[in-house]
């Protein structure tokens, strides 16, 4: 328990979500990964519940500044040092799955001698977790920088998802970071196997990135570049995450709202980019001269600020497209608009476009509802909601 209290906490800054997986269920075995992606167990908003996020080591060779777990940071902070072994980390996670404590495994880890030795150890213990005690359940395992192909193809075996961080946008940010790894042969090189992989289901629920913002002097522009080059068709990445680099040594700290905010936007760009449809080439045009987004105005806000001349849109013949560019409808909404259009139902009432769902004080000033329209962009302001 005490491996556990320091391997969980030093796994908290890994990001994850978990995602439906073909993983078929064999008679005898234990748990079963449904379609959301984690074991049979829902909170009532929807929500999955709940992976063991853990590290099977916190010793790591390498020297990464924002890091807890690095060989400069362990020396200052003098935190412990410990691991798990294979059939104990197995053991672990199978009786609290038989508790009903988790619904899943996410294992990280450390890198101890070097990266192929590292997985050979998580192998082993995915390998325990699969075939000795027969666990079906949803498994998200790290790759480490530096793995080999073979060893990356016998952890994707026994894993549902995988992801490797990139952490930094480029080489040059990289290096500002980290003197011990190099960003092309440690962190591309294993990214270029993963596509071909999934090629093959040999990865069924795909791969997933991260990166620390604001770990370098990187610029929003930076980072989205190398975001949009990994939603192509090339790279195929299915979720990209971005953590706030939090100073180590201030773990008692308050921080203020603002914060986190350059986080957000940063997840709104990627919202609007891959569930929403909008170019990259658009979406870049957010972006001030000095490379970052502008933290008082929502991007999709701006975007059909930018594109005034698009709208008012009568919200009964609108698309589906057109009805995705209005800041306050989102994919449920616009369905349900849609759904109306198809009924023959005309929505005349701004109380109409809130029971489907619009967010009304984001959306009026872009919609014509009925024969009226709504508020100016004048009177709208500017708006720091969601997308």
């Amino acid at each position: 328990m005490e491996k556990l209290r320091i391997l969980g906490e030093a796994a908290k800054y890994d990001l994850c979500a978990s995602t439906a997986s073909p993983r078929v269920h064999t008679q005898g075995s234990i748990g079963k990964a449904v379609s959301t992606g984690i074991c049979h167990s829902f909170l009532p908003d929807g929500r999955c519940i709940s992976l063991l996020k853990v590290l099977i080591t916190n010793q790591c060779i390498h020297d990464c500044a924002y890091c807890i777990n690095s060989t400069k940071n362990r020396k200052q902070f003098k935190h412990s040092v410990t691991s798990f072994e294979p059939e104990e980390l197995a053991k672990l996670t199978i009786g609290f799955y038989i508790r009903n404590y988790i619904e899943g495994l996410f294992l990280s880890s450390g890198i101890g001698k070097s990266a192929n030795c590292q997985a050979e150890i998580i192998h082993e213990a995915l390998h325990v977790l699969r075939n000795k005690y027969q666990f079906d359940g949803y498994v998200h395992a790290k790759v480490l920088p530096g793995i080999g192909k073979d060893e990356l193809f016998r952890i994707a075996e026994l894993a549902d998802r995988v992801s490797i961080n990139v952490e930094l946008p480029n080489k040059s940010r990289f290096s500002e970071t980290c003197s011990t790894k190099d960003f092309y042969s440690d962190i591309i090189k294993v990214t270029k196997f993963l596509p071909e992989m999934r090629k093959k289901g040999e990865i069924p629920a795909g791969y997933t990135t991260q990166y620390v913002i604001g770990a370098a002097e990187e610029t929003d522009k930076e980072i989205l570049d190398t975001v949009f080059d990994f939603y192509n068709d090339d790279w195929d990445f299915r979720r990209q995450y971005y953590s706030t680099c939090l100073p180590l040594e201030e773990k008692t700290q308050s921080y203020p709202r603002s914060y986190f905010l350059r986080e957000h936007r940063l997840y709104q760009i990627d919202w609007l980019r891959r569930i929403y449809k909008f170019s990259p080439e658009e979406l870049m045009t957010v972006i001030n001269d000095d490379g970052f987004i502008p933290l008082n105005m929502d991007p999709k806000v701006t975007l059909a600020r930018m594109n005034a001349e698009f709208f008012p849109i009568d919200v009964n013949n609108a698309t589906y497209s057109e009805l995705m560019r209005v800041p306050g409808i989102g994919h449920t909404s616009a369905t349900r608009i849609l759904k109306l259009q198809q009924q023959g139902v005309k929505l005349t009432k701004n109380q109409q476009l809130k029971s489907i769902g619009v967010v009304l004080k984001r959306a009026l000033p872009f919609l014509k509802v009925g024969s009226k329209k709504q508020l100016t962009l004048d009177n709208f302001g500017n708006s720091q909601g969601g997308v």
